[in-house]
């Protein structure tokens, strides 16, 4: 089956990009066509945090690292799962705070999605990149 992807962006300084690719495409070739889509713009390697699981903080990194290496996800994504696999709620201010911040140090992106933020992950390794 023939497919075709194309993804358009534009960079900090204005430049449009413009990347499509057409034939027997793969998972791994999508994403290394989105890995593309990062060098071309330029940020900076990104040091990921451990997912060190004494903190609430090291939590939420866990389950972003687990579940949502190539997906988009929000605020209340975390917060269903971070109670769901850990059986406590935590606070959404809490959890808006660390997201921010692992944005504000290049390791997420966002969004805006209506009143909200949608998050991903900046940055994946090719150990990362999910098989299913």
């Amino acid at each position: 089956m023939r497919r075709k992807v194309k993804v358009e962006f534009q960079d900090d300084s204005g430049t449009k990009y413009s990347l499509a690719v057409e034939g027997r495409l793969s998972r791994e070739k999508v994403m290394k066509l989105m890995d593309l889509m990062d060098m071309v713009e330029a940020s900076p390697e990104v040091n990921v945090p451990k997912a060190d699981g004494s903190t609430s903080f090291g939590r939420v990194m866990k389950i972003i690292q687990e579940g949502y290496l190539a997906k988009e996800f929000s605020s209340a994504d975390i917060g269903r799962d971070y109670e769901l696999a850990h059986g406590e709620p935590i606070g959404l201010s809490t959890i808006s705070t660390y997201l921010s911040r692992l944005t504000e140090r290049g390791y997420l992106s966002r969004q805006r999605f209506g009143a909200s933020w949608v998050y991903r992950m900046v940055h994946l390794k090719a150990d990362q990149v999910p098989l299913r």
